[in-house]
């Protein structure tokens, strides 16, 4: 490798606004790192199941974004710290991710699986996402899963809560727009049964809430172009193959198929950006397997090679 860190490429004049690091698969950093220049980091996607080698890179310190414009695909990555404006998060892994700075403009979040929430800066300074296409959970543990927003794009994403002690899927949000998501509240193992004010929904003013599908079992007075009552069984929603965003492909039968307002699905895998497996960038080959013989054949080491690409 050229860097033997994330910081070590950020302090060398070699590495200016523009450039492209490569992630190597076995990469796995726990110390803080900060993307300090305006460059792009992909990484080699998150779903080990993909891959005979069984390895990915990972992050599982902080990584703190402060350079404007900064990119971060393809990644498993702990927690996210964006400190500028119009970073992308494409395609990731990652717990939590947080607005670090008040002065933080929109940042965006495409296309990831996120384990966890995202917060905007404070309760008295709340911060701008464009979050679109991901998938997130967060199952008996007492936070809210998207929190502290204003101005923001909240569409195609898969949104799964436990109710727990008042906490829920949606707080603190205002004058958003909220679409095309399937946002559910889970009571138990079994089935999900949220009410928009109280679970799925707590707080906010001004939104645009339009074709989602909701675990609310009641008339909604207030939102009425939404899809209620359904999740009692994720069998009714989802195919539940594969693993992480592919679990949430939609069943055949699903109420979230043809109900977006551009007459596609509702979800994580409709919309602009879909939510590709595993996580794999775009158009960059990746090793499935590789081999290498234990002996010579006429003074040759033979190796074989498989390689993939995602291409969609």
């Amino acid at each position: 490798m050229d860097f033997a860190s994330i910081n070590a490429a950020m302090g060398s004049s070699s590495v200016s606004a523009g450039d492209t690091l490569y992630l190597d698969q076995y990469y796995n950093e726990s110390a803080e790192q900060n993307v300090t220049k305006r460059v792009v980091i992909i990484g080699t996607g998150y779903d080990t199941s993909l891959t005979d080698e069984q390895v990915v890179a990972v992050l599982t310190g902080n990584l703190n974004l402060k350079a404007n414009k900064a990119e971060v695909k393809s990644t498993k990555l702990s927690t996210v710290n964006f400190y500028n404006t119009d970073c992308i998060l494409d395609r990731c892994y990652t717990n939590e991710i947080k607005a670090a700075s008040s002065t933080a403009g929109i940042n965006h979040i495409y296309s990831c699986y996120i384990l966890g929430s995202i917060v905007g800066y404070s309760s008295s300074q709340y911060s701008l996402f464009d979050i679109q296409n991901n998938c997130i959970s967060k199952r008996y543990a007492n936070q809210f899963l998207i929190r502290y927003l204003t101005s923001s794009f909240i569409k195609n994403n898969v949104i799964i809560a436990s109710y727990y002690s008042g906490y829920t899927c949606l707080s603190d949000v205002n004058n958003t727009e909220i679409t095309n998501n399937i946002i559910l509240s889970i009571n138990s193992d079994s089935g999900y049964n949220g009410d928009l004010n109280s679970n799925v929904y707590s707080s906010g003013s001004g939104n645009s809430i339009e074709h989602n599908i909701l675990s609310h079992t009641g008339a909604l007075t207030y939102y009425p172009n939404n899809k209620t009552g359904f999740g009692a069984s994720s069998s009714e929603l989802f195919s539940q193959t594969g693993n992480f965003s592919d679990y949430y492909k939609l069943a055949d039968s699903s109420p979230a198929i043809g109900y977006a307002t551009d007459g596609g699905e509702v979800g994580c895998h409709g919309g602009m950006f879909g939510c590709p497996s595993g996580g794999r960038p775009q158009y960059i080959p990746y090793f499935t397997k590789v081999t290498i013989g234990s002996r010579s054949e006429n003074a040759k080491l033979p190796v074989s090679v498989s390689i993939k690409i995602q291409d969609e």
